[in-house]
C-alpha cells in the first residue's frame, strides 16, 4: 500500500488523479488496475510527458516490479455516456464492469450502443444506479462496455435483487448477445483501494 500510495501523490504532483484498484469478482486474484480520467489524449500525453520526466515515477515502477508478475497492455475507453474527469471516488467503492467484445457478424457499433443506452436507463430505472458506457480505442479496440459505482457489496445485492424481480430486465440484457463475439461477455468487480 504504501508504494500504491506513492504512485498516487507522484500522479497528482503531474496533474492527475491516479485510481488504484483491487481485482474482485470476475478478476485474477492479486490484481491491480491502475485508471485516471483525461478530458484528451492530448491531456493525457501532457500528464504523461510530466510522468515520464519524473525520477520519482520510474524510482516507484522500478520498486513495483518485485511485486510485478503479469501485466496487460494499457487499454484506454472514451466515454460514450457518462464519465467525469477529477472525480473524487471514496475508497472501497466497488465498480461493476460488464463488457464484451463486437462480433465481426453483428458487430453494429451504434446498434450496440443504442441497445447499452437502453439497457443502463431500464437498469437506472429499476435500481436508481447509473452506469457511464464506455468503448475502447486503445488496447484491444472493439470492446464496448458499462460501468457502474457502488459504495458497497450490499448495494449490489440490493439492485441485483431489484433486477431478478423485474420481468423486462434479463429479456433486455439478453438481446446484447447478438452484439457480442462468443465467449467475450466478462462481469467483474473492482474495488477502490487508494
Amino acid at each position: 500500500m504504501p508504494l500504491l500510495q506513492e504512485f498516487v501523490s507522484i500522479a497528482k504532483s503531474a496533474g492527475t488523479t491516479l485510481h488504484v484498484w483491487a481485482g474482485g469478482n470476475g478478476c485474477v486474484p492479486g490484481s491491480l488496475l491502475f485508471a485516471s480520467n483525461h478530458e484528451s489524449l492530448a491531456d493525457l500525453s501532457e500528464v504523461g510527458a510530466k510522468l515520464q520526466t519524473s525520477q520519482a515515477w520510474w524510482d516507484a515502477l522500478r520498486k513495483f516490479r518485485e511485486f510485478d508478475t503479469t501485466a496487460q497492455a494499457d487499454t484506454i475507453f472514451n466515454y460514450i455516456r457518462g464519465g467525469a474527469v477529477g472525480l473524487e471516488i471514496p475508497v472501497g467503492t466497488i465498480i461493476q464492469q460488464n463488457y464484451f467484445q463486437l462480433s465481426a457478424a453483428g458487430g453494429d457499433f451504434l446498434a450496440a450502443v443504442q441497445w447499452m443506452t437502453e439497457l443502463v436507463e431500464l437498469t437506472k430505472s429499476i435500481t436508481g444506479v447509473d452506469a457511464n458506457i464506455g468503448n475502447s480505442i486503445f488496447g484491444t479496440l472493439g470492446v464496448i462496455g458499462y460501468f457502474a459505482g457502488y459504495a458497497n457489496a450490499a448495494q449490489i445485492d440490493e439492485a441485483r435483487a431489484k433486477l431478478a424481480a423485474n420481468a423486462a430486465w434479463f429479456p433486455k440484457f439478453m438481446e446484447g448477445g447478438k452484439f457480442a463475439m462468443q465467449g467475450s461477455v466478462v462481469q467483474r468487480h473492482i474495488v477502490k483501494i487508494a
